[in-house]
């Protein structure tokens, strides 16, 4: 039986499994407690085969599935099956990697969690200007493709960039200038040492579960059962200098009359706003860590952006960074 076989019958299964559960409801009062209602789902759900599955096999399964689905959007699959119920959600957490090492976006925490070492993450912005909203979108593959669901959705009103800014954990200053704009652009929750080979960024494992998270003059990262480490990672931002992000500098191309910067095929609109960030070289010796271009932004149609993010830097990050760029900067402009 093929992987993809398989996840229909499981699919077929869940659903008959939920047509259930919603019979049952109906014959339940409409004062009837949820818990009751969940609870016949799981009733039916433990009369599934599958429930029934030993759990060094349905690890295996789970294993082959989430290895035969290496993207969007087939990759939908390893989330749905992280919904089925807790045992199966709890094996999906432990299989699947986090973004600096699997270059992948899965579950909705991987938005806060350090994009990959190896090579960058594609994604694409689109701006509607009717209601100023900037919407975030995960790309498909290496052309100029991108995903139908956005991944993340900001309206661009000044005083909501700056509480939201607060919230990420990161400051954005734009220096005035005769030439290109000059950002600098200070992480406070990474530590400089982040760029250095063998560094280690913060990564976030959970939602806090809290409200606390609605108050954005509290660090970005708030529970400590959140961080992998947090032995070594609580305070580290206090003790370490913080890492500053720059423009990397564009050389004036004389034919053209113009400031040019290598995007490698991923900006062909020239802009302003267009930008790459590199790591400061007040973080350190210079080395080739910091010729990284660890967040590059650019325009590639009207209302359309790409912006393409690596480690150690989120999506979240990323996207408030880019954001920055569209505001008019009258000192720069």
């Amino acid at each position: 039986m093929s992987f993809r076989s398989l996840i229909q019958e499981m699919r077929d299964e869940f659903g008959s499994i939920s047509r259930h559960s919603l019979r049952s409801r109906s014959h339940r009062s409409g004062n009837a407690p949820r818990e009751a209602a969940v609870g016949s789902s799981e009733e039916a759900l433990q009369q599934s085969c599958w429930a029934r599955l030993p759990p060094e096999l349905l690890r295996e399964v789970l294993v082959k599935i989430e290895a035969s689905e290496s993207w969007w959007p087939a990759r939908r699959d390893v989330v749905a099956c992280a919904g089925v119920c807790r045992t199966w959600r709890g094996i999906m957490k432990e299989i699947v990697r986090v973004p600096e090492s699997s270059g992948k976006l899965t579950f909705p925490i991987s938005l806060k969690q350090p994009g990959p070492r190896d090579g960058t993450l594609k994604c694409f912005i689109k701006r509607d200007r009717t209601t100023q909203t900037y919407y975030l979108y995960l790309g498909l593959t290496e052309d100029q493709t991108f995903s139908e669901q956005s991944l993340l959705s900001m309206m661009l009103i000044p005083h909501m960039m700056e509480r939201w800014f607060l919230r990420v954990g990161l400051h954005v200053r734009f220096v005035q200038t005769r030439g290109p704009r000059r950002m600098n652009c200070v992480m406070d929750s990474i530590p400089a040492s982040a760029v250095e080979e063998g560094g280690k960024a913060p990564t976030q494992t959970e939602f806090p579960l809290s409200s606390l998270d609605s108050f954005p003059s509290i660090p970005f990262f708030r529970s400590k059962s959140a961080w992998i480490d947090s032995s070594t990672s609580q305070s580290s931002t206090e003790k370490e200098e913080r890492l500053v992000l720059k423009n990397k500098s564009p050389r004036w191309h004389e034919q053209l009359q113009c400031w040019c910067l290598n995007f490698r095929g991923r900006v062909t609109v020239a802009s302003v706003k267009n930008f790459q960030l590199v790591a400061s070289d007040d973080n350190g010796p210079g080395n080739q860590e910091q010729d990284k271009v660890i967040l590059q932004f650019g325009k590639i149609g009207k209302d359309l952006f790409t912006m393409d993010y690596r480690y150690p830097i989120s999506t979240f990050q990323s996207f408030a960074i880019c954001l920055s760029s569209f505001d008019t900067k009258i000192a720069c402009e």
